[in-house]
């Protein structure tokens, strides 16, 4: 790359992003470095070795070995060489990926020894694996990877486009015309049939000693993410300094995780922080490239980005294209008018310590090291939910917020900046963010929702927080959570995972007596007063066994559909929390809709009398096995997303996949996992749908964490080839 000018915006990050890195440096790891593997039952990974390095060997060996062209693509997309690799339809993202290579550059020397140990092993492992796979892989797989490679994956960087949606839209309405369609958001007129808002995030539950049968404290973590997110279960041990246990994205050597070691863990549910501001700025009229700021002008900087990319399937000959990107200190350019410059001011812009804080938390020993990993602020979204073995429970929401000195734009207008006082520079601080420790009561949980509702005995004051501090309602899924663990009952770990597959829809028990006395006052077809029968006589579950779940849900998918903002009769309200929104705000269209989903059963079905379980399905290779479970907008704890079949059925293909259940003893954790997907995305792999049938069934396996338990189930023993 070239440019014309100093690339300065990536260093003008808020000061506590530019804190002290975490870690002292030490003397590289030596040359042997080799990790040992033992795969356990359901081909789990135990990943073992003198160093750091090895860690990261054994990681991305073993990931390339059930993810294989996924890890390599992976890599070479934040490598910034897919243009290269396939030609110059992929070149987009190596743009973006060259920048985020160049902040790699100015910074790898800043991490800590140990994670960039980790680094350099992962890329190493995923090159062992290319070289000892030459004669499967694609001829375009080569074994070319570099720590730098993996790291890129971890730099924070701004939206810039979400950004730049925000100008045009709110220009478009300031010229008064209609806004352009945003394509990168959910239709909302169809995200409530799909239930999509309550569906992509996650559960998750700590409960203190006094609400467990043991007397010690019981995380529970449960993503729900579409069943090609790669989550991936390993267990990583470098004597004396690393032994923990949890899930890993497949591509990195950190990514998003969550798990635990011997003294405590923690998990993440996806939340929406405002990371960011969105500036209008003055240009110069004498000079368009400068803009007016602190009474003086400042030019606008460019940096001109070259890279090449293929342009034959059966050569290696390259031609190289450029691009000009426009920067200022304040953040990137978004877009520009003849008399404005609109700019992107973001939390996590040039942040590259993410892998150094998972790192930190995932050794940390204590609330106070594992809160102390935390204020590195590396990692720029998501509720973490905490519990340890000394019995402390904690949520706490995160994101690198700005502290604004105004009030936000949000997601619908950029903020006029005149002067440095127009401008953020710093960030919430991290005991200034919404979290609740040690509640009354022994529980802390999130359901993606707005963090003020961990506990119903400490709720938490929406007033006492910043208006870019997520706010929002109680939702059902939520609602039906407070339900299960809500109360005083003592629960063992067992306890946990079978409240956990709650098959009830919660929805229902708010809006179906409405929906029974409606239709029984409304002189009923026959067909109709045979679906009635049906409908009162469920139970109100989706359990794989329950009938009427799916005439419900075919009626309500239609009926909210049509009455949309009035479907309830009561909507929801902090005055009643847990007990709105409830009942049938439009009596004649919930009648009609009920007809209508009448007809469409039997259409489809020939009947409205069917199981859950005869429509719903867990597929994957060989097995296809009746399951439980609904969306989060219908009130279903247990999420499922399904795709719609030839045949009629439903195929689980989103949602509840991963869950982890831990309880932290005296001596060592106690804990069961499963993993709808499978731990290898090779479809002739044992592993591919070993626990498909299981996690139909609502059963987990054991965890192995000692090493006794290791080497008793220890099914291959290893290490990855040279």
């Amino acid at each position: 790359m070239s440019s014309n000018a100093p690339r300065r915006f990536r260093l003008l990050i808020p000061l506590c992003i530019a804190a002290a890195v975490l870690g002292a440096a030490r003397q590289p790891a030596p040359a042997n470095s080799e990790p040992t593997i033992r795969r356990t039952a359901y081909g789990v990974p135990h990943i073992s070795a003198d160093n750091f390095k090895g860690i990261g060997i054994g990681l991305g060996y073993t990931q390339a070995e059930d993810y294989g062209v996924r890890v390599i693509l992976s890599l070479i997309r934040s490598k910034g060489w897919m243009g290269r690799t396939f030609g110059r339809d992929s070149l987009s993202s190596d743009f973006a990926a060259a920048l985020e290579h160049e902040r790699v550059e100015q910074t790898y020397h800043l991490l800590d020894a140990d994670t960039r140990d980790m680094y350099d092993g992962f890329a190493e492992g995923v090159n062992r694996y290319i070289r000892a796979n030459v004669n499967t892989l694609p001829s375009w797989a080569k074994p070319v990877f570099h720590g730098h490679d993996v790291a890129a994956g971890d730099i924070g960087t701004a939206n810039i486009a979400t950004a730049e949606r925000l100008v045009t839209r709110w220009l478009q309405r300031s010229a008064g015309g209609p806004a352009p369609r945003d394509t990168g958001s959910l239709d909302r007129e169809a995200a409530p049939l799909l239930g999509a808002d309550a569906d992509v995030g996650s559960n998750a539950w700590a409960l203190a000693p006094s609400r467990t049968k043991s007397g010690r404290a019981i995380l529970l973590r449960n993503p729900h993410l579409a069943w090609t997110a790669g989550y991936w279960e390993a267990h990583v041990t470098l004597p004396g300094k690393l032994d923990f246990y949890g899930d890993f994205r497949i591509g990195s050597a950190f990514s998003v995780i969550g798990g635990f070691n011997k003294d405590l863990g923690w998990a993440t549910t996806n939340n929406a922080p405002d990371l960011d501001e969105v500036y209008e700025l003055d240009l110069d009229p004498t000079n368009p490239e400068r803009y007016r700021f602190d009474g003086t002008t400042i030019p606008i900087r460019y940096e001109y980005i070259t890279l090449p990319y293929r342009i034959g399937s059966t050569d290696d000959s390259l031609v190289s294209e450029t691009q000009r990107v426009a920067f200022t200190p304040l953040g990137p350019v978004v877009h520009r008018t003849a008399n404005k410059l609109y700019i992107v001011r973001a939390g996590p812009e040039g942040e590259y310590r993410a892998g150094s804080q998972f790192l930190a938390m995932m050794r940390a020993h204590n609330l106070a090291e594992w809160k102390g990993a935390l204020a590195t602020r590396a990692r720029a979204t998501s509720n973490l939910t905490y519990a340890d073995r000394a019995g402390n429970i904690l949520t706490i929401w995160m994101g690198t917020v700005p502290r604004l000195p105004t009030r936000s734009g949000g997601d619908s207008m950029p903020i006029p900046a005149r002067a440095s006082a127009d401008v953020w520079t710093r960030l919430i601080a991290l005991d200034s963010l919404p979290q609740t420790l040690n509640p009354r009561g022994g529980y802390v949980h999130n359901e993606n929702d707005a963090p003020h509702f961990a506990n119903l005995n400490a709720l938490l004051d929406t007033a006492r927080y910043p208006d870019n501090v997520e706010r929002g309602e109680l939702r059902l899924r939520s609602q039906h959570a407070l339900q299960l663990i809500g109360g005083k009952d003592k629960l063992s770990l067992e306890d946990v995972l079978v409240r956990k597959h709650s098959m009830r829809m919660l929805l229902a028990d708010r809006v179906k007596p409405d929906l029974v006395a409606a239709l029984e006052s409304s002189s009923p077809t026959p067909a109709v007063a045979q679906a009635l029968a049906v409908l009162e006589a469920w139970d109100n579950t989706v359990a794989p066994t329950s009938r009427g779940g799916l005439l419900f849900e075919t009626w309500w998918r239609r009926y909210q559909s049509q009455a949309r903002d009035s479907a309830y009769a009561e909507k929801w309200s902090w005055a009643k929390l847990t007990s709105t929104p409830r009942g049938i705000g439009q009596r004649d269209k919930a009648i009609s809709a009920f007809t209508w989903a009448v007809d469409d059963m039997q259409r489809r079905y020939r009947s409205v009398d069917v199981a859950w379980g005869d429509v719903h399905r867990v597929r994957r290779g060989p097995v296809n096995e009746p399951v439980g479970g609904c969306s989060g907008a219908l009130g279903c704890f247990r999420v499922l997303s399904y795709e719609q079949l030839p045949d009629g059925t439903r195929s689980a293909n989103s949602g509840d996949g991963w869950i982890l259940a831990v309880e932290f003893g005296a001596r060592a954790p106690r804990a069961y996992s499963v993993l709808a997907y499978g731990q290898s995305a090779d479809s002739t792999s044992p592993h591919y749908s070993d626990q498909a049938a299981m996690f139909a069934r609502g059963q987990l396996k054991p965890v192995y964490f000692l090493d006794a338990d290791i080497a008793a189930h220890t099914i291959r023993s290893y290490r990855p080839e040279p």
